[in-house]
């Protein structure tokens, strides 16, 4: 088979990384019709065509990745022409995302409902519609009446770089130096970064400033914010070094002792697995995050991960203390977590269900394919 990533995705985005490996390792031909993610819809449009043209010969179906909404109607239009299915993995909701979690645009405003349009409309064009977890998946056919028949569950997974980190035996912290707990993100609302910023307060104000060091990498919407409150509290546990290259995140990730993932309140965020805490268990990095009936679809709390309540600052910080208190439970931990994560989340057994959501789509669409 041939599948061809379709539109402007980033082809270097965790979950783009995961669908073409996961792909792959079934035998199926992956096929790049890529356009510019930047390009005004215009251009976008344009590269699109372009590139179905040169490389979209004997495609048995297109599948246009994350964030794709404004790419679905030109895939459905190919698709319809051609008669290819078309596969999309929205991974979130514009509308929820920039309304309800993000708080950028108001309920009900012109915007909003033009926002509500685009996933409504990409949704049902859509043959197939992948979701990372079941609670996206029940969201989705309640907000945008989406049939449960065409909903396909594919977990947001690690690539295989990521799992390949983990390999190897991880080395207890030694006594003298601090235990060393990283987040890494865009500092989203739905990461709780208020969350952390308290609990690594509390944890200095018992402890000392040698007893964690706690590192926040990357920037986004809530950073300013995040500083402040490390610069109010005056904090000598917490760094801040900003956004750097993914691979360089990819080694502080893998160094940590503790990883921490997210601990907001929205109600996106109680529907998703980040990509944070499955890369950071495919390590075997030992991880907290907050509970979810989504992170309960795969992870057993106290034997793949740690979870506490959705910001609770002072279950986070005792958290913190559990593990880093125990370096036998500690290192268990990341390796039970590890395997977990690889049942759920490696490219190898994600795509044997994408495979089957390929040949799904292909014979949902037989009578439209052309002879």
């Amino acid at each position: 088979m041939r599948v061809g990533l379709f539109g402007g995705y980033d082809p270097a985005y965790p979950r783009s990384r995961v669908l073409r490996e996961s792909l792959e390792s079934q035998g199926i031909e992956v096929r790049e019709l890529h356009a510019p993610p930047r390009a005004g819809a215009f251009a976008r449009t344009l590269a699109s065509l372009g590139a179905w043209a040169l490389r979209g010969a004997g495609i048995d179906a297109l599948l246009v990745p994350a964030f794709g909404h404004r790419d679905v109607l030109l895939a459905a239009a190919i698709g319809r022409v051609s008669g290819v299915p078309v596969l999309f993995d929205p991974l979130v909701s514009r509308w929820d995302t920039q309304v309800g979690d993000l708080e950028r645009v108001r309920r009900g405003s012109v915007s909003a409902r033009r926002l509500r349009w685009s996933d409504r409309l990409s949704l049902s064009l859509a043959d197939i519609v992948l979701c990372d977890t079941w609670e996206h998946a029940d969201f989705f056919s309640t907000e945008f009446g989406v049939s449960r028949r065409k909903m396909v569950r594919l977990p947001v997974g690690a690539d295989r770089d990521t799992f390949g980190r983990g390999g190897t035996t991880r080395a207890e912290a030694p006594s003298s130096r601090p235990i060393e707990i990283l987040y890494v993100g865009g500092f989203l609302p739905l990461h709780g970064m208020d969350t952390i910023v308290a609990a690594a307060t509390s944890i200095e104000r018992r402890h000392g400033a040698d007893y964690a060091r706690f590192t926040l990498l990357g920037a986004g919407m809530l950073a300013h914010r995040a500083a402040r409150d490390v610069a109010s509290a005056g904090l000598r546990s917490v760094r801040m070094p900003g956004r750097v290259p993914y691979a360089q995140a990819m080694d502080s990730l893998a160094a940590a002792d503790i990883a921490l993932g997210i601990f907001g309140t929205t109600d996106k965020a109680s529907r998703v697995v980040p990509h944070k805490v499955i890369q950071a268990m495919a390590m075997g990095v030992p991880t907290i995050t907050r509970r979810s009936a989504a992170i309960a679809e795969f992870f057993r709390d106290g034997e793949h991960l740690s979870l506490v309540s959705a910001g609770d600052a002072d279950a986070l910080a005792g958290a913190i203390e559990a593990l880093a208190g125990d370096p036998v439970a500690r290192r268990a931990l990341g390796v039970r977590g590890r395997a977990a994560a690889f049942d759920a989340g490696h490219p190898d057994r994600l795509g044997t269900i994408l495979a089957d959501a390929v040949r799904q789509a292909r014979d949902r669409t037989t009578p439209r394919r052309r002879p």
